[in-house]
C-alpha cells in the first residue's frame, strides 16, 4: 500500500454503466489513472455514492446512467455535452469542497464517454512524471489546471478501410482505433474470417462499427456491366455472397466495389454511372429484400465517373456512394496536392459530389498512407483467422517498414493543412461525411503513425486552427 504524504488526498471512481461501451471507457480510464497513483483507487457505482464524503473524485458517465452528472448539468456546474458522440471533460474544485478535486467525464452516449476518456489520457501523456517518482505523479492530478472541454465530431462516421489479412493484431488495432475516436472499419476480405463475431464484438465494446466489404463483379475479367448475362451473373455473386457467409453475423454493413476502377466513362452508348446506377438498383433490391435495414456502401472510383456523377441521381437513397480515386490529395496513395488535375480542381469537384444527392452522406476513401503489397498474398487465401499473428512477427515487420512510413509521415507534416481545408469545406457543403482512410499493411496494430494521428484529428475536428490541430 502506498505511503502518502501527510494532508494527500485520495482518488475516488463513480462511474455510471458497469456494460458495454461505458465499462470499456472505465476500463481505459482506469488504466490511465493507475499510472499517476500507486496505491488502489476504490471504484464505485455512481447511483450508490455519496460523493460529499469523499475526498478527490472522478466520475464518469452520461447524465442517463450517471445519477451526479445529471444533478451536477442540472446545477450548471458544467455543461451539456453538444450531441452525439460528444463529451464534457471538466476538472475543477469539487462543489462540495474547494480543497477537493473532481474530474468529470460526462457523455452524450456512451460513444462520447470513452472519446471523453481518451481526451484526458492525451492530457496525461502531455504532462508525463517518471515511473520512479510517485510523489510528484499523484501530485500531478491533484494539480492539474482548471479545464472545460467540449466537444462533439465533425464527420460522423470516420475511420479506416483496409483488406483484412493485413490486420495482424485486430485486438491492438481496435484499441488504437478507439484511442484516436475512429468509430468505423471497413475490412474488406476474400472469404469472410472465421473469427468475424469476436472481431465484431471486440469492435462494438469500443464503439466502432464493423462494416464487411466483398465484391460484385470487381476482380473478373472480361466482364461488362452493359450485357444483361453478366449484370444477371454479378447479382448472383453478390446476393449468394451475402447469404452464405455474411447473413446474421453481427455487422453494421456491406461495402462493395463494382466495375469502375478505370479510366473508360462511356460503354455501349451509355455512362458508366448511368450502367452501374441500374446495376447496382436491381441488385440492392434483392439485399433489402433480405435485410431491410441493411446499410450499403457503394465504392465507386471516379476515375471512370468524373462529370456523369449526375447519372447516378436515380440510385436508391438508401445507398452511401463511397468516393475513391477523385484526384489529388485527399484521394491519391501519396499525399501530393500536384497529382492528376491538382488540389484546387480536386476539391472543386468534391464539392460539387457533396452537394449532390442531398439528404445523403458525402463518404469517401482518403487516401495517402501505407497501401496494399498488391504482389502478395493479396486475395489467393482461403478461410482464415484474422488478426491472431505472432507479436514478434509484427515487430519486425514494423521495423522493416518504418523507414517507408518516415517518407509518409513527413509529406504529411508539409500537406495537412490542405486536408483540413478540404474537410472544412465540404462539411459546409454537406455536414454529414463519412470517411475511413485507406491505411493498409501499415502495422497499425503496432504503432499509431503521426500521419494516422493527423487523419484522426482533422475529420474529428478540422475547424479548430491548423497549429492546434497538429499539436
Amino acid at each position: 500500500m502506498a505511503d502518502l504524504t501527510p494532508g494527500e488526498k485520495r482518488w475516488t471512481v463513480l462511474y455510471g454503466a458497469y456494460e458495454g461501451i461505458e465499462q470499456q471507457a472505465l476500463f481505459e480510464m482506469y488504466r490511465g489513472m493507475q499510472f499517476h497513483v500507486n496505491y488502489v483507487m476504490a471504484v464505485r457505482a455512481a447511483r450508490d455514492a455519496d460523493p460529499t464524503a469523499l475526498e478527490h473524485v472522478l466520475a464518469l458517465g452520461t447524465a442517463a446512467t450517471n445519477p451526479l452528472i445529471a444533478d451536477w448539468m442540472a446545477r450548471g456546474v458544467m455543461p451539456k455535452p453538444p450531441g452525439p458522440q460528444g463529451y464534457v471533460l471538466w476538472i475543477g474544485p469539487t462543489p462540495w469542497n474547494a480543497a477537493h478535486r473532481l474530474i468529470v467525464i460526462a457523455g452524450a452516449d456512451a460513444a462520447g464517454v470513452l472519446y471523453g476518456v481518451q481526451e484526458l489520457l492525451a492530457t496525461f501523456s502531455a504532462n508525463r512524471v517518471p515511473l520512479d517518482k510517485p510523489v510528484q505523479r499523484r501530485a500531478s492530478l491533484a494539480t492539474m489546471a482548471d479545464r472545460v472541454v467540449v466537444e462533439a465530431p465533425a464527420v460522423a462516421d470516420r475511420g479506416i478501410w483496409t483488406w483484412g489479412y493485413v490486420i495482424y493484431d485486430y485486438r491492438r488495432f481496435l484499441d488504437n482505433m478507439a484511442r484516436l475516436k475512429f468509430n468505423m472499419l471497413t475490412v474488406w476480405n476474400s472469404e469472410v474470417p472465421l473469427n468475424l463475431p469476436e472481431i465484431a464484438a471486440y469492435a462494438h465494446q469500443r464503439g466502432i462499427k464493423v462494416v464487411v466489404g466483398f465484391n460484385w463483379g470487381w476482380g473478373y475479367n472480361n466482364l461488362d456491366i452493359s450485357r444483361a448475362e453478366d449484370r444477371a451473373f454479378i447479382k448472383k455473386l453478390a446476393l449468394d455472397t451475402y447469404r452464405r457467409e455474411y447473413q446474421g453475423q453481427p455487422i453494421d454493413g456491406i461495402y462493395f466495389q463494382t466495375l469502375t476502377e478505370h479510366t473508360t466513362q462511356e460503354i455501349a452508348g451509355r455512362s458508366v454511372a448511368a450502367w452501374c446506377g441500374d446495376m447496382v438498383n436491381d441488385i440492392a433490391a434483392g439485399f433489402y429484400e433480405l435485410a431491410p435495414e441493411l446499410s450499403i456502401q457503394f465504392g465507386l472510383h471516379a476515375t471512370s465517373i468524373r462529370s456523369h456523377y449526375t447519372d447516378l441521381a436515380g440510385l436508391d437513397p438508401r445507398m452511401i456512394i463511397t468516393w475513391e480515386d477523385a484526384g489529388a490529395l485527399p484521394f491519391c496513395y501519396s499525399p501530393d496536392p500536384a497529382y492528376g488535375d491538382g488540389y484546387e480542381a480536386t476539391l472543386a469537384y468534391a464539392k460539387q459530389l457533396a452537394a449532390f444527392r442531398p439528404g445523403t452522406p458525402f463518404a469517401l476513401v482518403p487516401k495517402g498512407w501505407m497501401s496494399l503489397r498488391w504482389d502478395d498474398e493479396f486475395a489467393k487465401h482461403g478461410p482464415f483467422l484474422l488478426g491472431e499473428r505472432d507479436a514478434a512477427w509484427i515487430r519486425d515487420r514494423t521495423t522493416a517498414r518504418q523507414g517507408e512510413w518516415n517518407s509518409i509521415n513527413s509529406m504529411w507534416l508539409r500537406h495537412y493543412p490542405l486536408a483540413v481545408r478540404f474537410y472544412r469545406e465540404v462539411l459546409a457543403v454537406n455536414p454529414c461525411v463519412l470517411a475511413t482512410g485507406l491505411v493498409e499493411d501499415g502495422l497499425f496494430d503496432a504503432r499509431i503513425q503521426p500521419s494516422v494521428s493527423l487523419l484522426a484529428e482533422m475529420l474529428w475536428n478540422p475547424r479548430q486552427p491548423d497549429a492546434d490541430l497538429l499539436a
